[in-house]
C-alpha cells in the first residue's frame, strides 16, 4: 500500500511487491490530468492547461525514477521536473482521490493484475495444501479503510476456499498491529483467527521477533 518505495530499497522484496497505490519515487508527464474518461476536463483552468499540453505517446511514456540522492537534491531546491517531450510538469506515478490520469490508472491496473493473481494463487494453495496464512496489516486505519476492507476480503475468501474442501487442513489468520485501532469485527466461528494488537508497528514486529526467536530455541532444545 504505501507509496514512498521504502521497500523496493531491499532486494528481498523487489520481487514480491505490488504498488497497487503508485510508487512515489516515479515521476510521470502530467499530460493526461486535464482528461476524465478520454473527454476534457471542464473548466477555464483545464481549457489553459490542455491547450498548453502537447500529448503524444512518447509524453506518455515519459518516466523518471528518483534514487535517494535525487530526492535529497529536490528537497533542497525548488526544482520542478518537466517533461523533456511537452516541458509540462511531471507528476508523481501516484494514484490521488478521484485521480482520471490515464498515465497512472494504466500503472495502477497492472500492478493490481498482479495482485489479484497472486491471490488467488495463495488462497487455493493454503486449501489445497494444507498451509497457514498469516495476513499482517500494520498502521491501517480507518479514515481511509481500503487496505483492512481489503484484508478482511482476503480472510474471508481464504476461510471460504477452506472451507469448501472438507480435508483441507489450511488455515488463515489476520494480524491487525494499530495503535488506535486495532479491532477486527469479524467472527466465523472456526473458520478464521484474529489477533488485534494495539501497539506501533515497530514494536509489535520486534515482540513478534522475540517471541518467534523464543519459540525456534525452545523447538531446538526439545529435539
Amino acid at each position: 500500500s504505501n507509496v514512498d518505495g521504502h521497500f523496493r530499497l531491499f532486494e528481498s522484496f523487489r520481487n514480491s511487491l505490488c504498488d497497487i497505490h503508485g510508487n512515489s519515487t516515479e515521476f510521470i508527464c502530467a499530460c493526461g490530468i486535464g482528461y476524465s474518461n478520454g473527454k476534457p476536463r471542464q473548466g477555464s483552468d483545464w481549457d489553459q492547461w490542455n491547450q498548453k499540453v502537447l500529448s503524444t505517446d512518447a509524453c506518455k511514456q515519459t518516466k523518471v525514477r528518483i534514487d535517494q540522492n535525487m530526492s535529497m537534491n529536490i528537497v533542497d531546491s525548488n526544482e520542478i521536473f518537466l517533461c523533456d517531450r511537452c516541458n509540462q510538469p511531471m507528476r508523481p506515478n501516484v494514484l490521488m482521490f478521484h485521480d482520471t490520469d490515464e498515465n497512472v490508472l494504466k500503472t495502477i491496473s497492472i500492478q493490481r493484475e498482479r495482485y489479484q493473481t497472486w491471490e488467488g494463487l495463495i488462497e487455493e494453495e493454503v486449501a489445497s495444501q494444507s498451509r497457514k496464512l498469516v495476513i499482517l496489516e500494520m498502521g491501517c486505519g480507518i479514515k481511509v479503510p481500503a487496505v483492512r476492507q481489503e484484508s478482511e476480503e482476503v480472510l474471508s475468501d481464504c476461510a471460504n476456499k477452506i472451507k469448501s474442501k472438507p480435508t483441507s487442513g489450511g488455515s488463515v489468520c489476520l494480524i491487525r498491529i494499530n495503535p488506535k485501532d486495532a479491532k477486527i469485527e469479524m467472527s466465523d466461528g472456526d473458520l478464521f483467527e484474529t489477533i488485534p494488537i494495539a501497539s506501533t508497528a515497530e514494536t509489535a514486529l520486534c515482540k513478534i521477533d522475540c517471541w518467534l526467536r523464543d519459540f525456534a530455541c525452545c523447538q531446538d532444545s526439545t529435539h
